[in-house]
């Protein structure tokens, strides 16, 4: 009797291979470290920073694969230098335009997290459970992880601004299917 069950599930899965039905799945992180440290300042024309996944081995690796985005976030250690309060916004650029107008930003860009509300002088630490309250614009992100790989971040805030980013970075958690 214990043959015959453990037959019928051999014979299940003996089929399902030979019809090319077998699906193999996991998980992987791509962690895209930013420029540390990376000075974002101005009010009328802007400065982003390129980001190209397709330089992470584990993204490049398994592109092929990418069946969905499981969680992203964008961390890292945010630093008003200014003598007001900010309120920070990251905004991302499909075609990775890295010096652009207010303007164009507005008319170009999505806006992916914010605001962050930091104080004139002070440091706010934003780590994975911070960014994913901050997350609007999260099927951008993801829109662009499944595409090409490759967009720009923008970070901004209210009036002129001065912001430094240290220890940033983007991370996906990615499923892959086979």
């Amino acid at each position: 009797m214990s043959t015959l069950r453990n037959a019928v599930p051999v014979l299940a899965l003996a089929a399902l291979a030979a019809a090319g039905c077998f699906l193999v799945s996991g998980q992987f992180v791509v962690n895209y470290t930013l420029p540390t440290p990376f000075t974002a300042a101005g009010a009328i024309t802007l400065t982003g920073v390129s980001v190209d996944l397709n330089t992470v081995g584990e993204y490049s690796k398994h592109k092929g694969d990418l069946q969905r985005v499981d969680d992203v976030v964008l961390i890292g250690d945010f630093k008003n230098n200014t003598g007001s309060t900010a309120s920070v916004e990251t905004w991302l650029v499909p075609s990775g335009s890295t010096s652009l107008l207010a303007t164009q930003l507005a008319t170009n860009g999505v806006k992916l997290w914010g605001p962050l509300s930091i104080a004139a002088g002070a440091t706010e630490h934003v780590d994975w459970n911070r960014s994913s309250t901050l997350f609007v614009g999260r099927q951008a992100l993801i829109d662009e992880i499944k595409g090409d790989g490759k967009f720009s971040l923008y970070i901004v805030a209210n009036g002129t601004f001065d912001i430094t980013v240290t220890d940033g970075a983007v991370i996906a958690v990615i499923s892959e299917a086979k």
